[in-house]
């Protein structure tokens, strides 16, 4: 059923309403990923009225110059994918397509790389297909403005920051827009070291706490995102992220947490874990798609980095949604 549906909507753009990101794919996964019934896919995919039709503006397929970040590619990325199937050489292409998807993880407010990992999880080639169409055609790079030259860590930095905390205009963007315009404000270089300031390990554990800080959603699809680079590095035989995806993901970490006005990280509170299966079932339950996907990357994490702070998130998730409240 996961097959069927997925190809029913391949008519449709990886977005919609000049730049929202069409989740219904990545959802219909991740239930299925949760343990979800026929009926239940075919319910959720039955929703597809706010998408839009996949344009295409027919450009010759031959010579993909030019491409890369060209969000009017998308259709003829497709078109491409199909042709080097037919001819036996999309496998050859792959390995350098998967190094510019994690070069850029924040591209698409994260969603290139999420429905990525989502599509190469289901094994569907299709969607896979569109995955990286949407992946490739609207990739874009974070610039990295660190100048400063003490010697901090990335805890050190958010500290700092908290302390002195920069703010944003009101304006309502993409989150990817709003983390560009976080680290374009004046006082960011030079509060700022260059270079990965932590881990990805530590990164993760920070974008956690700052999820817990706040509940906000650009710090959601920091999660979702994070999980996706990791489930994309360690299907391809890698033990963690390249350094390069590490440190786009680091400079989106510092936008958010600007975005979010700096907070302090208090660690969460301990919770009775429960069985990853209840988890799966009770998030199967959430009404939003944002709950679903959250409550699935969380329940990867744990497995992947063997961390019960993911499943508490998880279980926390499954039971009140993304915002963290009981729903009437």
């Amino acid at each position: 059923m996961l097959s069927d549906v997925l190809i029913e909507l391949l008519p449709y753009s990886g977005s919609y309403r000049g730049g929202l990101s069409n989740h219904l794919p990545m959802t219909l996964q991740a239930l299925a990923e949760l343990g979800a019934s026929d009926a239940e896919l075919r319910l959720l995919a039955a929703r597809r009225s706010h998408l839009e039709p996949l344009p295409d503006d027919g450009r010759d397929i031959g010579d993909t110059r030019g491409w890369l970040g060209d969000a009017q590619s998308e259709g003829a990325w497709r078109r491409r994918f199909a042709w080097e199937r037919g001819r036996g050489d999309w496998a050859r292409h792959w390995p350098l397509r998967l190094q510019l998807a994690l070069a850029a993880p924040a591209s698409a407010s994260f969603h290139g790389v999420i429905r990525l990992a989502y599509a190469l999880r289901g094994g569907v080639e299709p969607e896979i297909d569109a995955a990286l169409a949407y992946a490739l055609s609207h990739w874009r790079l974070l610039p990295l403005p660190g100048l400063a030259s003490a010697p901090l860590g990335l805890g050190e930095v958010l500290r700092d920051w908290q302390a002195a905390p920069m703010t944003m205009p009101e304006d309502s963007r993409l989150i990817l827009d709003d983390i560009e315009a976080a680290l374009a404000l004046p006082d960011v270089p030079e509060r700022l070291p260059p270079g990965l300031l932590a881990s990805a390990r530590e990164q993760r554990r920070y974008a956690r706490l700052l999820f817990h800080a706040r509940h906000e959603f650009d710090a959601l699809h920091l999660l979702t995102g994070w999980e996706a680079a990791l489930s994309l590095a360690r299907g391809h035989g890698m033990s963690e992220v390249p350094d390069s995806t590490a440190l786009q993901m680091q400079a989106a970490l510092l936008g958010i947490y600007i975005c979010n006005g700096c907070p302090p990280l208090p660690r969460p509170g301990s919770m009775p874990l429960i069985d990853a299966g209840e988890i799966a079932a009770m998030a199967r339950s959430q009404a939003d798609d944002h709950s679903i996907k959250l409550a699935l990357s969380c329940l990867r994490l744990a497995e992947l980095e063997d961390d019960a702070g993911w499943l508490m998130l998880a279980a926390h998730t499954a039971r009140h949604g993304w915002r963290g409240m009981v729903r009437a």
